[in-house]
C-alpha cells in the first residue's frame, strides 16, 4: 500500500562533477515512485548547452554568460518544483538553484568574474529569486576531487575532459561551505560517495534517504534571503 502525502517533497542533491548525482538522483526517484506513486526528475540542464563548451574553452570570456543561463534553467526547475510540491507531488533535481553560487564564487576567486559582473550577477539571483523555497532535503556527496576526475574521464564527456583536479577541489570547498550552510535552513546528509558502488547498492542508499523523507513535511518555510 503506498503512503499518503500532503506536501511534495523537493530533494536536490549536491556533489562536485562527477560525484555520481544524477545516478543517485535517479535512484531517489525510483525509491520515493515505489512509494507515493509518482515523483519527478528535475535533471542538470547539460545535454543542449550551448554555452559549456564555450565555456571551458574560454572561461573569461563567457563565465557570466554561462552562469546567467544556468541561474535562468534552474530558476524554471525550482518553479516547477514548488509547483509539483503544492500538488503533493515529489521531485528530485540533481542540482540546485543555490549550487551556482558556488561557481560564482569560485570563479570570482580566480579572477574569472570581475566584481561587476559578481554584483550583477547577485542582484539578478536577489530580484530572481523572491519567494523561492529552500529543498525539503539536501542529499550531499561528498567526494574526493582525485575520484571525481577518474569517473569524468571514464564517461567521456568531451566538454569535460580537461577538467583539472584543481578545479574540482576549489569547487567542493565552495560547496562544504554551502552545504554548512544549508544546515541552518533545511535538511542536510551528507553520503560518502567515494566509493564505486553497484546499481543495488545506490538503490539501498536511496531507500534510505526515503526514510529520512517519511519524517519530514514537505517545503520549509518561504527563502527570501538567499544563501
Amino acid at each position: 500500500m503506498r503512503g499518503i502525502q500532503r506536501c511534495g517533497y523537493h530533494v536536490c542533491v549536491l556533489g562536485v562533477i562527477g560525484s555520481g548525482k544524477t545516478t543517485f538522483a535517479r535512484a531517489l526517484q525510483k525509491a520515493i515512485i515505489s512509494k507515493y506513486g509518482r515523483c519527478e526528475g528535475l535533471w542538470e540542464p547539460v545535454e543542449g548547452n550551448p554555452l559549456l563548451p564555450l565555456y571551458y574553452k574560454d572561461p573569461h570570456r563567457y563565465a557570466l554568460s554561462m552562469q546567467i543561463y544556468m541561474l535562468n534553467r534552474r530558476l524554471e526547475q525550482q518553479r516547477v518544483a514548488q509547483d509539483l510540491a503544492l500538488m503533493g507531488v515529489s521531485s528530485v533535481q540533481d542540482s540546485s538553484l543555490f549550487g551556482d553560487s558556488c561557481f560564482v564564487e569560485m570563479l570570482h576567486k580566480d579572477g574569472i568574474l570581475t566584481n561587476e559582473e559578481v554584483d550583477v550577477y547577485s542582484q539578478l539571483f536577489a530580484n530572481m529569486s523572491r519567494d523561492v523555497m529552500y529543498p525539503s532535503l539536501v542529499v550531499y556527496l561528498n567526494c574526493d576531487p582525485e575520484i571525481a576526475k577518474s569517473r569524468i574521464m571514464k564517461r567521456g564527456r568531451e566538454c569535460e575532459k580537461d577538467i583539472p583536479v584543481e578545479y574540482l577541489a576549489k569547487l567542493k570547498a565552495e560547496l562544504d561551505v554551502l552545504v554548512a550552510e544549508f544546515g541552518n535552513y533545511t535538511h542536510v546528509h551528507t553520503i560518502d560517495a567515494n566509493a564505486d558502488l553497484t546499481p543495488e547498492q545506490i538503490e539501498e542508499e536511496a531507500r534510505g534517504e526515503l526514510m529520512t523523507l517519511t519524517l519530514l513535511r514537505g517545503y520549509p518555510k518561504l527563502n527570501r534571503m538567499g544563501v
